[in-house]
């Protein structure tokens, strides 16, 4: 039925981005702060712990946890100690239910759709995290690389052989860049979850994608250094986080494919 009327397919999507979108703002705020504990005690407090006000710590009811509406309804503050609640919420629900409006609409409903939702979602959690923590997980980034390896032995994105090898080109390129980095100015310049992302999106897309993926990266990056450096946000030699601006020229790789590199 969805397939056959793009509107409703657009509008399911974006429901349901939405509510993913709520579970990756638990996610991404949680995770890394109970790194430190066993893995069963984490599992046990993404899945079963009740959201609750940072400040009161009072559990929020069922109806102030509907995705967007009800930090709208409740004008960004805790219903019962009235402290501001951050921003960050409604804004990752937000940019994940248009991130999965644009991908349903870009491809109709399909196989190939759900299989990019996933790969969105799971780009948005490294990205978020990154962006706080300067820290991209391995419990995200590995799996990553192996559902894009799996899923093309399918051909769905690209051909086994193009996934193979840029999962190691991808992942060769930055390690030789943060080496000769490293030797030259005695400084590391990035981490090695950079590595391990851009391996995930060769494995993806195919080893043609990555310097379409390093260039959009790297110019990002330089754009928006400059900028927080311009608006005194941030000191010219602090260090910012590759992570989400690899996540952006995946997310062009994804939306066009190589088309852009290849008109260059």
């Amino acid at each position: 039925m969805l397939a056959i009327h793009p509107v409703e397919s657009v509008v399911f999507a974006t429901v349901l981005g939405l509510i993913v979108g709520s579970f990756l703002s638990m996610l991404t705020w949680r995770w890394p702060r109970i790194l430190h504990l066993t893995v069963s005690e984490q599992l046990r407090r993404l899945s079963f712990s009740r959201s609750a006000c940072p400040k009161c710590n009072t559990p929020l009811p069922w109806y102030r946890l509907i995705p967007l509406f009800s930090w709208l309804w409740g004008r960004g503050k805790c219903h019962h100690c009235n402290a501001p609640i951050a921003w960050r919420y409604p804004a990752i629900e937000l940019v994940t239910a248009l991130l999965s409006a644009v991908w349903v609409y870009h491809t109709g409903v399909s196989w190939l759709a759900l299989y990019g939702l996933i790969f969105l979602w799971m780009l948005l959690a490294i990205a978020i995290i990154d962006i706080e923590h300067q820290l991209i997980l391995d419990a995200l980034s590995l799996p990553l690389l192996w559902l894009g390896l799996i899923l093309n032995t399918q051909q769905l994105f690209t051909t086994p052989e193009q996934a193979i090898l840029g999962a190691a080109t991808g992942y060769l390129v930055l390690w030789t860049i943060f080496q000769t980095f490293k030797w030259l100015t005695g400084k590391e310049g990035m981490g090695y979850g950079d590595f391990k992302l851009l391996a995930a999106l060769g494995a993806w897309f195919g080893v043609l994608a990555i310097p379409q993926i390093i260039l959009i990266a790297s110019i990002s990056s330089l754009i928006v250094g400059l900028l927080l450096v311009a608006l005194k946000q941030r000191r010219f030699d602090s260090p910012l986080p590759f992570g989400p601006f690899l996540a952006l020229g995946g997310w062009v790789s994804l939306m066009f494919g190589n088309e852009l590199i290849q008109q260059l």
